[in-house]
């Protein structure tokens, strides 16, 4: 029997990546996903939108997302930048898009507008607002190439003042929101996937899929994992595989409900944007795909009896903006996470070793955009160094296969 250095059970974006970072070193890797396809759950369900830290400035978690997703996109443009394709140039004033065929990355920015009709006697909304704003100027002028962004002093060190003049100039404002264009983005993640994966592939990655895992165990330094198509050896595992990592492991997950839906007749001139609100059940977006087409959603929810409410009064929001647009299909997207005692959400990736097994770990994603991170860190944790930089890649059409279409791209086919 093939025995690997290691398994990764599920095939999403974490999943697809730590396997990229493994093969990248050299070595033997396994990826098995219980579906046809991968990246066929939460990472083809989503938005594609690539967050930047613009939304988790009105986060009060002491900027812990924030400084989470800057140090991912610097860990982007330190450790992807060999891909041809990834097309996000770091400069000394924010990053730039280099738009192209192939890009992982598209110049579709996301506009905010935050809610100020009947809402200036909120102070501390006000505030929040005017924080917001100060810090995205920050992060749309930081220098990528010499400071961390992660650190985040460049981008916090002189938004004081800033916040006491939009404070005063939000207060003053006739407007119902205030509109603001945010340094998020979308990304074509099936590009970026599929060049993750032809690369994992060159390198030695063995892709099973429809094949389940069932259960595994540590024996003798080794790991015996138990599949729906027979049995895999390998030194270690790492179970990517969401909420289901409940059943192989302690680890307890919540479950967010986020209800999407897929939309035609857009107006052209229609920008991608988020409306951004006190009261959150009020909050709403879309995110444009081209030509006429869109994704509508919002907010998470905790309880099923809550999301029929918030799917009609996202889509009256949006047909009193736009009386033409059509909806495609309706669904519901699950999100999760590890919440810590206190905590209602918790946005940022987790990277778990199993208490007094070295050889088994878990990971949960959190944003596709932490990807970036994950992969890395996780190599860090696991072997004390940093994967290397540079490196040949590998656009093989014929190894995408394996990758899932999209929910909106699906039912654009269809449509």
């Amino acid at each position: 029997m093939k025995s690997y250095d290691w398994i990764i059970v599920g095939g999403g974006v974490a999943g697809v990546s730590v396997a990229e970072i493994l093969t990248r070193e050299g070595h033997k890797v396994a990826l098995i996903e219980k579906n046809k396809k991968l990246a066929s759950v939460a990472t083809r369900e989503f938005h594609e939108w690539v967050h930047t830290g613009s939304l988790y400035t009105l986060v009060k978690d002491q900027m812990k997302t924030l400084k989470y997703i800057l140090g991912s996109l610097d860990d982007l443009l330190e450790f992807y930048s060999c891909y041809k394709n990834m097309n996000l140039i770091p400069t000394e004033n924010g990053l730039k898009i280099n738009q192209n065929k192939n890009g992982w990355f598209n110049e579709n920015f996301i506009n905010f507008k935050y809610r100020l009709k009947n809402r200036k006697f909120l102070l501390n909304w006000i505030y929040s607002v005017s924080r917001s704003i100060a810090l995205i100027e920050g992060i749309r002028n930081h220098d990528w190439l010499r400071r961390r962004a992660g650190i985040i002093e460049s981008v916090t060190s002189k938004y004081y003042f800033p916040i006491i003049k939009n404070f005063f100039r939000l207060i003053l404002s006739n407007q119902k929101f205030l509109k603001l264009k945010s340094t998020d983005f979308t990304t074509n993640s099936r590009y970026l996937l599929k060049d993750l994966l032809s690369n994992s592939i060159k390198n030695g990655l063995e892709v099973f899929t429809e094949n389940e895992l069932i259960n595994f165990e540590s024996k003798n330094g080794k790991i015996q994992a138990r599949c729906k198509k027979g049995q895999i050896i390998s030194d270690k595992i790492v179970l990517c595989v969401g909420g289901s990592i409940e059943k192989f492991t302690k680890i307890k997950i919540k479950k967010t409900l986020a209800p999407i839906a897929v939309v035609k007749n857009v107006p052209v001139e229609t920008e991608s944007f988020v409306e951004l609100d006190y009261f959150k059940k009020k909050c709403i977006n879309i995110i444009t795909k081209g030509s006429t087409y869109g994704m509508i959603g919002g907010i998470s929810l905790s309880n099923q009896e809550e999301v029929e409410d918030y799917f009609d009064y996202m889509i009256n929001e949006h047909k009193k903006a736009n009386p033409s647009i059509e909806i495609l299909e309706k669904y519901v997207g699950v999100k999760n996470e590890i919440i810590s005692k206190g905590e209602s959400r918790n946005y940022i990736f987790h990277i778990n070793q199993e208490l007094g097994k070295e050889n088994v770990w878990s990971i949960i994603p959190g944003k596709f955009t932490l990807a970036f991170s994950i992969a890395p860190e996780f190599y860090r944790l696991v072997y004390k160094k940093n994967p290397r930089k540079f490196f040949d890649t590998s656009d093989n059409e014929n190894d995408t296969n394996f990758i899932d279409e999209t929910v909106w791209g699906e039912i654009q086919n269809k449509s």
